[in-house]
């Protein structure tokens, strides 16, 4: 029997199996994809508090950021910040995976979760890698991601959604992102500048390829390949059981004004190693801890997002006042107060 299952091998998951597994702890982590990373379904923008818990290896970092540019209508705000940093995803996430292996978790690739049954002493799965098996484990972790099948069987609502949509074009990179608001109803539209390419890219609730055929007329790129991804948003009312718990985007733990998740999935995965005992779950105190770290957060971004379905004027008037403030933490919109 293994003290915790990991379900889902993506940032998170693989973050939670490598410090559990540092802990001693018999831990098995199941990726259902060939390979870990793929396919890609995310940005890789993030704040560099990535550093805070991943070991800064120079093959990770595609771009530093310097700041972004906001363009509304005709209007264009630029905010001058050293906070951001882009990665490349793919790689962060097999770095992580190895971390979780050399620090003694089993990786099982290929490997689908399909229910599992909760008892007083054990969580009991059925999963199917060459073939149909049974497995015990103490405790079970579900970091499977927007559409989380863990979710799903904990009989918990899923999260309202939002499609993300990207590409990449053969353009010069430079050192700003761009934020283009009203090109999508209550969301935007991005540039991110990589390492030898730009990333074009926008998310909605719905209809997000026919916004994004309508963006690249209006910027004038061209696309051969598409990538997309389902952002999660918004607080669950629980994301526990008495042995089962969910992390990262399958718990909705991302900023609802930018869809970024992985700050936040890694704060909670590491409240959820430390606190989490498989004989002794306790998940009252990890439902309680991650949200005084990061629900205040959550709900201030989900304020924030209701401004970007204001009309222009309104919005411009925020924006002009956002672009005076200094020193405001990408990852903690609070700030703003």
């Amino acid at each position: 029997m293994y003290d915790f299952t990991v379900c889902g091998a993506g940032p998170v998951g693989s973050y939670l199996a490598w410090k559990l597994s540092e802990k001693g702890f018999n831990v098995l982590l199941l990726e259902e994809h060939e390979e870990v990373g793929k396919p890609l379904s995310c940005s890789g923008l993030v704040s560099k508090r990535i550093w805070n818990y991943v070991p800064k290896e120079k093959h990770l970092v595609e771009r530093e950021i310097k700041g972004a540019r906001i363009h509304l209508d005709k209007k264009l705000f630029t905010y001058r910040s050293d906070q951001a940093v882009v990665i490349n995803r793919v790689k962060l996430d097999k770095l992580l995976a190895e971390k979780a292996k050399k620090s003694g978790a089993k990786l099982l690739t290929r490997t689908k979760l399909f229910s599992f049954f909760e008892s007083k002493t054990h969580v009991s799965l059925y999963i199917k890698s060459d073939s149909f098996k049974n497995l015990k484990t103490k405790v079970l972790a579900g970091c499977d991601g927007p559409l989380s099948i863990v979710r799903e069987k904990m009989g918990i609502p899923s999260p309202k959604l939002l499609h993300g949509i990207f590409c990449y074009v053969n353009e010069e990179p430079d050192y700003f992102v761009d934020l283009y608001f009203k090109k999508v109803p209550g969301f935007f539209a991005w540039r991110i500048p990589r390492k030898d390419v730009v990333e074009y890219g926008l998310a909605c609730e719905k209809n997000a390829k026919k916004y994004f055929e309508k963006f690249s007329r209006q910027l004038k790129f061209s696309y051969s390949k598409v990538y997309s991804g389902m952002i999660p948003y918004g607080l669950l009312p629980k994301v526990t059981s008495h042995r089962v718990f969910l992390c990262g985007d399958a718990a909705s733990q991302t900023k609802p004004h930018t869809g970024g998740g992985v700050i936040y999935g890694l704060r909670a995965a590491e409240i959820a190693a430390t606190l989490i005992k498989p004989d002794n779950p306790n998940m009252k105190s990890y439902e309680e801890e991650w949200r005084r770290v990061i629900g205040r957060e959550i709900k201030t971004g989900l304020w924030i997002r209701q401004f970007y379905s204001a009309p222009s004027p309104l919005l411009s008037v925020i924006l002009s006042f956002l672009m005076k403030k200094q020193g405001l933490d990408m990852d903690e919109p609070s700030s703003i107060f």
